[in-house]
Parts: structure tokens; C-alpha cells; sequence
């Protein structure tokens, strides 16, 4: 198949699934994985040459936007609540998976590493386009939900850079690397800001192509060092919301929305091994329920303590999804031979099958019918403040 064949089949495949994820509401990233393994299994698709790097970007930019969506005014008046959360609901199911990937299906060291922290996730991506999709992203209660999946992303790429680090043999190299990448994430947004401060036309959109190039800086160290670069990119996005305004942040939604995102997962689905997967179907439910069982377990008590009883249930469910953090790991494991196509086919699966059967679960709940049932159940939400100034 010629390479603009393979373009517009692409991009008609990423077409496709946004209207069935408009038709029926299951979250659009997880169908377009779904497309990504079709296409490879019934027609043998793969990307051209250089489309890799678009959905590279993809990662990036869905990582960057939800820093961006949290705010890091909200995360620091609320830094108790959103530990007392995603702590827990990272390292509990760690643990759990850990042992079961090691112990039970004799994994290697590493390889349990990764799978367990991968499917310890909490989907950044599913979470911030479900409160986008009822319209509580801007309200407390979104802000409160994406700070506690912020910790547990965070709690996340500390696990798998650390256990990466220490795989690989910590060098000087690799620190000198970690302190550029750390320099990048906070002197870039000042450059930001002031190119914005510049002003200009629409059609310059220098905030956004300043984004993409500090994105693309920072992907380069990442790459150098064979390191996720999750942590960076979402303290990046935390920097830059104190000064990005809300016409350049759609311009920037505008550009990943459109092609990069869809291609990131189309691309994720592209490399998982089907028969594999189908072969060892009961490993792969095992794996579900465990995943579910303890991350939702480990999550209600802070949760209740948070938001309440009657709301806790509702954001359990949601934060039980895994998608874009845990694909970049596995993606990248991949990529650098940590993990072979056999895990990283039947954790991706896995992943795939937490993000749609969670989503699905969600939208049985009654305050979800709705934007408006939702805003009416949940919007009420607020905050309250302890003596200290932050949260309970």
C-alpha cells in the first residue's frame, strides 16, 4: 500500500471512530486503539515513515493539556485531598499486580514492573474528556477529580522512571539528562508566556508552535535517556496554565484533537498481536478483574473522605480507567526492548478493556445521563478548607 493510501486510510479510520464515539459515547482514544488492531490484524497497516513522530506528539500533547486542565494554583490548595487519593489508588493496585504478574505468571522482574504500573494507571486522557463531555472540568469537583488522577500519574511515572533508571544502570549521563529535562519543563513556560505576552495575529498561533517545540525538547532528552518523560510534560503543562489564556489553549486542543492524538493510539494498536491475545484470554480477564478489584478498593476511602459517600462510587468508576500514561509506558518499553510484543499485546489489551468497560459503567449511573444531570449531581461539590488552608 502506497504511504498517501496509508494516509487517507488513517485519517478516514480516525474519522470513523469519532462518530461511533459520538454515537455511543465510550471514549474515543480507547476506539481508536480498537481501530489500530484491527487495521494491523484484517489489513496488515502500518505506519508510514515519519508518522511515528505525529503520534509522538499525540502522547505529549494529551499529557500537556491535562497539566494544563488542573491547574496548579487548585493542586497546591488542594495537595492533601488529591494524595490522600491517588496515592493509594497507585500503589495499592501496583503491589497487588505486581505479585500476581511475578508470582503467579512467573514474569520477569522488570516485565512485572511494567505491567503492574501500567495497569495500576488512572487514564489522564478518559478522565479529562469525561468531565470535558458533562461539563465539570471547570468545577471544583472536576478540578478535585484531576488533581487526584494528576497524583496518580505522577506516583506513576516516578515508579516506572526509577525502576527504568536502576534496569538500566544509573549513570552520570543519564542524572545530567534528568536535570536538563528538569530545567526544560520550567524555564520553557516563561518563554511561552512571553512570546504570548508579544501579542500577534490568529493565524501566528505562537503559542501554540512554542508549545510544540518545547514538547519536542523535551521528547529528544527523553529519548536520549530511554526514559518516560510523563513527569516533565505535566509539570510543564502545571507552569504554563499560571499564564496560557484560553484562546490559545483551544488552538493548542484544536491541533491535538484533529491529528495527533488520534494517531498516538491508532499507532498504540498497531502493534498489539491479536492471536496472542485471544490465546490467552483468561490470562488477560484475570488480569481485569484483579486491576479493577483493587484499584477501586484502594481509592473509596479517600474518596468518601473527599467527596462523600453518594459521589464517591461515581469517581471510583471513573478513575478505574487506564489509557494514555499507561500506553506511553508500554509503548516506549516496547520500542527500547524492556518488554516483549507478547506483554506488551496483553497489557495493552487489558488496558483497553478498563478504559471501554469502565466508561460504560460510568454511564450507567443515573447522574449520568446527562451534562445536566450531571452538573446537578455533582456540581454542588465544593471544597472546604481545613484551619492548616488545605483540604481534607
Amino acid at each position: 500500500m502506497l504511504e498517501w493510501e496509508l494516509i487517507v486510510l488513517l485519517l478516514a479510520a480516525t474519522l470513523g471512530t469519532a462518530l461511533v464515539a459520538k454515537r455511543t459515547g465510550a471514549p474515543i482514544t480507547a476506539l481508536e486503539i480498537v481501530m489500530g488492531v484491527a487495521l494491523v490484524y484484517f489489513l496488515g497497516v502500518h505506519l508510514p515513515f515519519g508518522a511515528g513522530v505525529l503520534a509522538t506528539f499525540g502522547s505529549l500533547l494529551i499529557v500537556f493539556l491535562a497539566g494544563l486542565e488542573t491547574r496548579i494554583e487548585f493542586l497546591k490548595e488542594n495537595w492533601r485531598s488529591a494524595w490522600t487519593i491517588g496515592l493509594p489508588g497507585f500503589a495499592v493496585p501496583a503491589l497487588v499486580l505486581f505479585f500476581l504478574l511475578r508470582q503467579g505468571l512467573g514474569a520477569p522482574l522488570f516485565v512485572s514492573v511494567v505491567g503492574a504500573t501500567a495497569l495500576a494507571d488512572t487514564s489522564i486522557s478518559i478522565v479529562y474528556t469525561t468531565l470535558h463531555q458533562y461539563r465539570l472540568a471547570n468545577l471544583p469537583f472536576g478540578r478535585m477529580v484531576l488533581a487526584a488522577t494528576l497524583v496518580v500519574n505522577l506516583s506513576e511515572d516516578a515508579t516506572i522512571t526509577s525502576g527504568t533508571l536502576l534496569y538500566s544502570g544509573l549513570t552520570w549521563t543519564l542524572l545530567a539528562i534528568l536535570g536538563v529535562l528538569l530545567v526544560l519543563a520550567l524555564f520553557l513556560p516563561r518563554l511561552i508566556a512571553r512570546l504570548q505576552s508579544e501579542g500577534g495575529t490568529y493565524f501566528a498561533n505562537i503559542p501554540a508552535r512554542g508549545i510544540l517545540l518545547s514538547l519536542a525538547a523535551i521528547e529528544l532528552f527523553t529519548s536520549l535517556a530511554t526514559i518516560p518523560g510523563i513527569f516533565f510534560v505535566f509539570l510543564m503543562g502545571l507552569v504554563v496554565s499560571r499564564s496560557l489564556d484560553e484562546k490559545s489553549l483551544e488552538q493548542v486542543q484544536g491541533l491535538a484533537f484533529a491529528l495527533f492524538v488520534p494517531l498516538y493510539f491508532v499507532n498504540v494498536g498497531l502493534n498489539v498481536d491479536l492471536p496472542f491475545v485471544l490465546a490467552n484470554l483468561p490470562i488477560l480477564l484475570g488480569l481485569v478483574a484483579v486491576a479493577s478489584t483493587a484499584k477501586i478498593s484502594a481509592l473509596l476511602p479517600g474518596l468518601r473522605r473527599v467527596f462523600g459517600t453518594a459521589r464517591a462510587s461515581k469517581v471510583a468508576v471513573l478513575m478505574n480507567t487506564r489509557l494514555t500514561s499507561a500506553t506511553v509506558i508500554l509503548l516506549l518499553m516496547l520500542e527500547n526492548g524492556f518488554i516483549s510484543d507478547a506483554w506488551y499485546s496483553l497489557f495493552i489489551s487489558g488496558v483497553v478493556v478498563l478504559a471501554l468497560g469502565s466508561s460504560g459503567v460510568l454511564r450507567a449511573f443515573q447522574g449520568f445521563s446527562s451534562a445536566e444531570a450531571a452538573r446537578q449531581a455533582l456540581g454542588s461539590f465544593r471544597m472546604e478548607p481545613a484551619p492548616s488552608g488545605a483540604t481534607s
